[in-house]
């Protein structure tokens, strides 16, 4: 099976007026950097995949700076709602019906099953995923058990040991992860929302969230302390 690339960008919470910056980070600009960087490296990536907090502001023109850059790079891309978006906005930007809170979706890719679970509580900043949610991914990978998968989400579903964060871990994370453990095709749970680093393996299933484009976080602190401004992306 040829090598297959996606690129992962993450909370890029973007505000309508480009200049505005949040918590010092321009973070149009930075998304502009990281699209520009994704796009020239030596092997340009296949898929792009947008893991959640996509606007600060949930105006429409965030959303259509969102939607330009990544139209403008020419690669195939998904995307999916975090905490702070407005999905009734998304829907008129880029022509969706996606329901609040409930916007699960899969596709297969070069031999292999994606699944994308919304854990997004609008607008509440913790996660959550109801037990048809849990239902719904459990049949999707019982049907697609002899591929291997991944599935994307915004929360994080495992503990961090940083305080403040993980006050706003995904709720009943343990269902979660106890139904992954019972489907060892998942090789991948990947997530956004803590804009930092993050990788950790069970059960020869791998962790790992994204960093911010916008800016990082320090791990492992009582208080949100921002760790630096620079963007960046997996």
């Amino acid at each position: 099976m040829p090598k297959y690339y996606i690129a992962q960008i993450s909370d890029t919470h973007l505000f309508g007026d480009k200049n505005r910056k949040i918590n010092g980070s321009n973070s149009y600009q930075n998304l502009k950097n990281v699209i520009n960087q994704v796009v020239s490296l030596d092997k340009k990536p296949d898929l792009i995949v947008v893991s959640g907090d996509l606007s600060q502001d949930c105006t429409f023109e965030s959303y259509q700076h969102l939607a330009n850059l990544l139209h403008r790079c020419e690669i195939k891309y998904y995307f999916f709602p975090g905490n702070h978006d407005d999905v009734d906005i998304i829907n008129k930007v880029f022509d969706m019906n996606w329901v609040k809170d409930k916007v699960d979706y899969s596709f297969n890719i070069n031999g292999w099953f994606v699944n994308v679970i919304d854990t997004s509580v609008y607008p509440e900043v913790l996660g959550e995923l109801s037990d048809d949610q849990l239902k719904n991914l459990k049949n999707n990978l019982e049907q697609n058990k002899n591929k291997p998968t991944i599935v994307f989400m915004h929360h994080h579903p495992l503990l961090l040991n940083s305080a403040w964060l993980d006050r706003y871990i995904l709720k009943d994370a343990e269902k979660f992860i106890n139904l992954i453990k019972l489907n060892p095709q998942v090789k991948a749970v990947l997530f956004g929302h803590i804009h930092q680093v993050f990788e950790k393996n069970i059960d020869g299933t791998f962790y790992g969230s994204a960093p911010a484009s916008c800016y990082q976080v320090l791990p492992k602190t009582e208080m949100f302390t921002i760790e630096k401004l620079t963007a960046g992306y997996r």
